[in-house]
Parts: C-alpha cells; sequence; structure tokens
C-alpha cells in the first residue's frame, strides 16, 4: 500500500517548533558510532508467562505452571528448541527471580544457542500522572536503577541479551485513552525511549532496542498503519536512527486484522524495519486447548492465506493460558503450538 511518507526535515521543523532538538544521523559527527544491530537469530521468539509461584509479580489466575521446568537439561522440547532463536523474560521476572532459577536459565540458553529479547518499560512516571499505567515505571522508582539492575543481573551471568522489546510506549506515553497516563508529545515518548535504548546500550552495546505497539483500529488519531508509520519517523527524526524492528500487538477482535496487519507489514519494511507479529490467545480462553488452537489458527489464517511473511514470530503470553508449556508432543501446551507452527512450514 503505497503511503506519502513526512520526510525526517519536516519533522525536523515541527520538533523545532516543539523547542526539541533533531539528533544528528548515525555516523555523523556529534552522533558517535552508528548502532550496530545484533546479529538475528532465528525468526522464531518464545515469551511465556511464569505463573505466580514462579513470579510473585505474575498473574495470578494462571501463567505457565510448569515455567522452570523449560530450562532443565532434559526439558521435553528438543524439536522446538533446536528452531527457537529467542527466548523472552519480563524485565519484573528477571529481577524477582532467584539467583539459581536465573542462572539455570542462562545456562540453559547459551547451551541452546539461544539469544534474550527482554519486555521492558522505557518511561518514567512524573509526580501527577504515569504510574500504575503499562509502560512506565512508577513515580517513587526509577527506570535508570530499574534498567540497570535487571541488565547487570544478566550480564554477571553472561546471557547474551539480543533484544529489548520496549514495552508501548507511543500508545500508552501518548495515545491511549486512560486518564493516569500522561499524554505525553510524541516527540517526548520518542525522546525518552531514545534515551532509554543508550541506557540500555551502556550494558549490552550491540542490543536491538525495537517497538512493539497494539494494532487496534480506531485507537489512533489516524488510521492506525499511518499513526504507526508517523510515530516511527518521528522516532528517527529525534534519536537519529529508526527502530531496529517492529512488532505488531495486533487487536484480533477485529475481524479484519489479517489485511490491517498486511497492510502495515509492507509499510514497516518500506521504512527499512523488520516486521514481526506476536501470535497469542484470548484473555477469556478458558482453557489450554482454547488458547492453543486459537493461536495456531491465527498464524494459519494470516500466514497461509493472507500471504503474512513476517521476519520474527513471537508466540508469547500475558494471559492466564496455557498453564502448561510441555511437553512439545502434546498440541494444547504452548511448546506444543511453536511444533504445530514448525509443522506447518510457517517460518521467517
Amino acid at each position: 500500500m503505497s503511503r506519502r511518507r513526512t520526510s525526517v526535515a519536516a519533522w525536523a521543523r515541527l520538533l523545532a517548533v516543539l523547542g526539541m532538538a533533531v539528533a544528528a544521523a548515525p555516523g555523523n559527527a556529534g552522533h558517535g558510532a552508528p548502532l550496530r544491530l545484533a546479529s538475528p537469530p532465528a525468526g522464531i521468539w518464545f515469551h511465556p508467562l511464569p505463573s505466580a509461584a514462579a513470579w510473585p509479580d505474575g498473574d495470578p489466575r494462571g501463567g505457565s505452571q510448569d515455567f522452570r521446568a523449560l530450562f532443565r537439561s532434559d526439558a521435553a522440547w528438543p524439536r522446538v528448541a533446536a528452531h527457537v532463536g529467542v527466548v523472552g523474560m519480563y524485565a519484573g521476572w528477571i529481577t524477582a527471580a532467584g539467583d539459581q532459577e536465573l542462572r539455570q536459565t542462562v545456562d540453559f540458553l547459551n547451551a541452546h544457542d539461544m539469544g534474550i529479547e527482554i519486555e521492558a518499560p522505557a518511561l518514567q512516571a512524573p509526580p501527577n500522572c504515569g504510574s500504575g499505567v503499562e509502560g512506565y515505571v512508577p513515580f517513587g522508582q526509577s527506570l535508570h536503577d530499574f534498567t540497570l539492575a535487571y541488565l547487570q543481573r544478566l550480564k554477571a551471568l553472561g546471557a547474551r541479551v539480543a533484544f529489548v522489546k520496549v514495552d508501548e510506549p507511543f500508545f500508552f506515553g501518548s495515545v491511549v485513552g486512560d486518564p493516569r497516563a500522561c499524554h505525553f508529545p510524541v516527540p517526548e515518548v520518542a525522546l525518552a525511549v531514545g534515551q532509554y535504548a543508550r541506557l540500555v546500550r551502556t550494558v549490552y552495546p550491540e542490543a536491538a532496542v525495537g517497538d512493539v505497539e497494539p494494532i487496534i483500529e480506531g485507537a489512533y488519531p489516524q488510521e492506525v498503519v499511518t499513526a504507526m508509520a508517523q510515530w516511527h519517523e518521528i522516532y528517527q527524526a529525534v534519536t537519529g536512527e529508526p527502530f531496529p524492528f517492529f512488532f505488531a500487538d495486533v487487536d484480533f477482535s477485529n475481524p479484519e486484522w489479517p489485511v490491517i496487519v498486511k497492510a502495515l507489514e509492507n509499510e514497516t519494511r518500506q521504512g527499512g524495519m523488520p516486521f514481526g507479529i506476536i501470535y497469542i490467545g484470548d484473555e477469556q480462553d478458558v482453557s489450554d486447548h482454547e488458547w492453543a488452537a486459537k493461536t495456531v489458527a491465527r498464524f494459519r489464517l494470516y500466514q497461509g492465506e493472507h500471504g503474512g511473511r513476517p521476519d520474527y514470530v513471537l508466540f508469547q503470553s500475558w494471559q492466564p493460558h496455557p498453564r502448561f508449556c510441555l511437553p512439545e508432543t502434546n498440541p494444547n501446551t504452548f511448546t506444543g503450538v511453536i511444533d504445530a507452527y514448525l509443522s506447518g512450514g510457517w517460518r521467517p
């Protein structure tokens, strides 16, 4: 789908009006060395939700009860593990996990040549807004200190952090209707995310710090694909570098979602970014079977019927289901869903 793209010069004029300086292009004088992106591991990412037993701040309604079993030497997912390039972790879980548990997890991932993806907030809540809203570190806590705490903990264990997925900063920082949100100007959100990315790279210089946003038609001032393109252009204008990847957090309740996401995939690539999609079930699912069936149906619909060709696919859950990740031979488990993806041949 062809769209008129706003030039960086036009964004520079807008930012000048707002009193914000535009970063020099990567590699230009005054900006420092250009960003070196991590070499992308395999395009399948796996990010389960630990149960409350494995993470006190996890969802008390569910999460994967066998989360810890994933990282044992005899864990029952050898076929899937051979094809998963990245395993995701929530930043809060990294800080809460016990020393032995975290070490076992990192040792397993290193032994299986898997990188780590972290989902983390990048916005600092000031005194009057943001606290309690997704994507912000609450007022009274330090985004800077929290970020360094989880990164340095992983670094000390020899963990390979390949990607950091910033938790929907455009939507929660500027767009969402929640009255507790700050509704910052978009360039201010971009500036904050750029500063966060630089902080991450003080510990992991080659980590790719990318974006994920909810793809909800009607939630943005513009049509959602256009809104994403403009947000990413503003980010590049403010920081001097594009996001190294973008993930779509899809509103699967909209029957037109495959058409919208395919247009977004095309637009994202036109903007020079690798494109990823999150495959997940629904919040209201009552069983692992229901959750798994919906997830499988969605990747078959998008990649099998609508020609979707994402660079990355992320199998993630922040929902009560699935309760079990293992074994991969059970089609109702989380790894069983990924095995079905592999069996269908829809590999990035």
